[in-house]
This record gives structure tokens, C-alpha cells and sequence, in this order.
């Protein structure tokens, strides 16, 4: 997940990262889990990574009761080049911290940006995660995160502006249940600062994106399917009719299996 001035390549997970829920048995040392979902578009930072064209999607987590983990995204995506599939693998830890109250997870590890066919694509990114369950309500969940990279979009963004660009992102992430219903709403708000201007038709070296939707899931199976609004607020100025969608605000629907 890249992105230039001049393209959309800057398209989350980041939602990728997310702990899974798993069935399986507790008194392993090793707990597989994972989803596959269906989007109408794969947005990452508020941006289209596959030219407003819809993604088939998966996500996996292998979990140690350590606290460590190893795990893997994975989607299509449409850049105009080379590059049809993302295949990000990333490793982590997590660990309970006491802050009177609150009982959150930290979760700090790395995660490898990697586009197969198209490998001047490809970067690391660290990430730091603070992860509290009932901080308002019953089941909700609220998470902080920052992202750093100091080699933001690969060699092609380094070939493009004559140096590596560093690159932080600061995300404040919340989800709640609706009452005793199987809907529940979600919203973001993410902050991407780098040290150069790459961002927008009239390039900027900052930008915000957005989501807030809502959710419904249907338990008997372990599907969900959620609607959010996603957008971004970068200049689109001297971009085509299709570029500007892919950064303007939109509805993306997505419909979840979670094993």
C-alpha cells in the first residue's frame, strides 16, 4: 500500500491487524484464526487500491499464548502497472499492561508492504498499538495506533522524489454493539505525516482519512457484513474523473467469514 502525488496507490487494514477470533481449543501453545472477505472496493487510508473495483481479501493470524504472532494479509490489487496481488506478512507481540481501571493490550510489531510482481513497491512499516475492551461500553473496543516508516512507497517513491521518504501515521480506531443487537457501529480517524510533500494533486506532506459505517453479524455462521462511508481529505486537483473518486468520500460494502 503505497502512494504518490500523482496516483492512487495510497489505498487499511489496516484493518489488517486486528486480533481474530478463533473456536479452536485453548490449550494449545498455537492458535490459528483468519477471515476471507469480499469488498466492494479495498480502501487503505481512506484510498482505493484497486481503481474503485471491488477485492476478494484474507486475513490470517497465527497466535502463540507467549504473546507473539505471525500473520498475513493478503488482496488484490490495480495500480495500472504490474502489481495485481498484495501479500503483506507481519510479526508481532502482544501483552496485557495494567493502567488502573483499564486493563489494555499493547501490541507493537512489523508489518512488510509486498506487491508480487512489482517489487520497487515494496517497504516495512512498525506499528505500535494500544487496544482497550470496555472502555465506554459492554464489548466496545477503542484502539490507538502510530505507524512508522523510513522508506515510505519503496525504492519507486525514492526513484521518484531523490531520496527515501519517512513517513508516521497516527489512527484512533472505536467499535461498539448496538444495545443487545447483532449491528454495531465503527468509526475512524487516521493522520499521515511524511517529510516530504507527496501527497494530493497540490502535494501536501499531510493528509486525514476517515470511516464511520455500521455493522451486522450473524453469529450461527461467523459472518459479518459491515457499510461504511471512507474518504479522505487530499486535494484532487489535476486528477481524472476516476482518480478523484478513488480519494473523495464513498460507500464500501464488505461481507466477512471468519473461521
Amino acid at each position: 500500500m503505497k502512494g504518490f502525488h500523482c496516483v492512487l496507490v495510497l489505498t487499511t487494514v489496516l484493518a489488517s491487524n486486528d486480533a481474530l477470533a478463533s473456536d479452536q481449543p485453548t490449550t494449545s501453545n498455537l492458535v490459528l484464526s483468519g477471515n476471507v472477505a469480499l469488498a466492494s472496493e479495498y480502501r487503505w487510508r481512506g484510498q482505493t487500491q484497486t481503481q474503485n473495483d471491488s477485492a476478494l481479501q484474507s486475513n490470517f493470524v497465527l497466535n502463540h499464548s507467549s504473546g507473539f504472532y505471525a500473520a498475513a494479509f493478503a488482496s488484490n490489487v490495480d495500480f495500472g502497472d504490474e502489481a495485481h496481488l498484495e501479500l503483506d506478512p507481519f510479526i508481532g507481540y502482544t501483552t496485557p499492561i495494567n493502567l488502573g481501571k483499564f486493563q489494555p493490550t499493547l501490541d507493537i510489531g512489523m508489518l512488510r508492504y509486498h506487491y508480487v510482481g512489482k517489487s520497487d513497491l515494496n517497504y516495512n512499516e512498525y506499528y505500535l498499538k494500544l487496544i482497550i475492551n470496555n472502555a465506554l461500553n459492554d464489548n466496545d473496543s477503542f484502539t490507538s495506533s502510530v505507524s512508522y516508516t523510513p522508506q515510505y512507497g519503496g525504492k519507486a517513491t525514492r526513484q521518484s522524489i531523490g531520496e527515501n521518504v519517512k513517513n508516521w501515521y497516527f489512527n484512533l480506531l472505536y467499535s461498539t454493539p448496538i444495545a443487545e443487537t447483532n449491528f454495531g457501529v465503527v468509526a475512524s480517524l487516521g493522520y499521515s505525516k511524511a517529510s516530504q510533500e507527496i501527497y494530493g494533486g497540490d502535494p501536501k506532506d499531510h493528509f486525514f482519512d476517515w470511516k464511520i459505517g455500521t455493522n451486522y453479524s450473524y453469529k450461527p455462521m461467523n459472518l459479518s457484513a459491515e457499510l461504511a462511508a471512507i474518504g479522505t481529505n487530499l486535494d484532487s486537483s489535476g486528477y481524472s474523473d476516476s482518480n478523484k473518486k478513488g480519494v473523495k468520500t464513498a460507500a464500501v460494502f464488505s461481507l466477512t467469514k471468519s473461521f
